[in-house]
């Protein structure tokens, strides 16, 4: 079993890409977003699900007029390629890891006139533009901040808030962030992830929280409500985090991480959904 990024770590993104005239059945079979809706020159946010339902990777989808590009983490790229390559069969798409690399920045601000391709985030408008750059970036871990704080603030979790093959597409709020296409046929992991949908089981969803005194997060841990376990710290940096919370607790009042305080932020694009008691669930 692959080991899992560190819950704070920001990683380079790097570009796989899909040749050949299969490119956009093959991948529309697997992924669970629309490949075949999706226009030239943009990009969408899917995943990878297991048979059961569970996010394997997750990644956005680049369309060119003669290519689809795969865009994920420069740590993830070589399982991801290996992955995809293990479903190709005899279908006429050819898989490859490019040198191309990805910047993001603030919507209002400029992308890089060398950019390839530039698109918005299509998660969510406050999280800027995304651009694929002709050869791999020589970033740092202090470049990718920005980003991390804007999804932090409006509470949009990415892959560092996945625990893979455990982690269901709703928790990681893909349906409330165009991730997943409801009207698409089947592909991997459809058949579980409809389910949980139409009937309303969610259980567990990433949402962002802040310590109430403005005080650093810890490295990671447990959530807490009333002394029993009801989450798990996923992303952070300085007071603000995002943490996979059990439904029990989306009233938001008296969460702890160990001896913190905290406030859940209900994010504005995310339906509330009322609360149960342990004996409803």
């Amino acid at each position: 079993m692959r080991a899992l990024m560190k819950r704070n770590h920001i990683s380079q993104r790097r570009i796989i890409s899909f040749t050949g005239e299969d490119r956009c059945s093959f991948l529309q079979g697997l992924v669970t977003n629309d490949i075949q809706a999706l226009s030239s020159h943009n990009l969408c946010w899917a995943a990878l699900l297991t048979a059961q339902g569970r996010i394997q990777h997750l990644f956005f989808i680049w369309k060119t007029n003669d290519a689809l590009w795969l865009e994920t983490t420069e740590d993830e790229a070589e399982i991801v390629l290996k992955t995809f390559r293990r479903f190709k069969l005899r279908a006429n798409v050819q898989i490859e890891l490019t040198e191309f690399s990805v910047l993001t920045g603030p919507s209002g601000s400029p992308a890089p006139d060398t950019a390839l391709l530039t698109a918005p985030d299509p998660r969510h408008p406050s999280l800027g533009w995304r651009a694929v750059m002709p050869q791999k970036s020589e970033l740092t871990e202090q470049d990718h901040i920005p980003l991390l704080q804007r999804r932090l603030t409006v509470g949009v979790p990415d892959i560092t808030d996945i625990a893979p093959g455990k982690t269901l597409v709703l928790e990681a709020n893909m349906d409330h962030l165009h991730g997943v296409s409801w009207e698409k046929g089947c592909y991997l992991g459809q058949e579980v992830t409809a389910r949980t949908h139409y009937r309303g089981l969610i259980k567990r969803r990433i949402l962002p929280i802040s310590s109430q005194d403005d005080s650093l997060l810890a490295t990671e841990g447990t959530i807490t409500l009333n002394g029993k376990e009801v989450g798990e710290l996923t992303s952070h940096h300085g007071s603000r985090g995002l943490a996979l919370l059990h439904r029990n607790a989306w009233h938001g009042e008296g969460l702890f991480l160990g001896e913190t305080a905290l406030t859940l932020h209900w994010p504005t694009w995310l339906p509330y959904e009322e609360p149960k008691t342990e004996k409803e669930n």
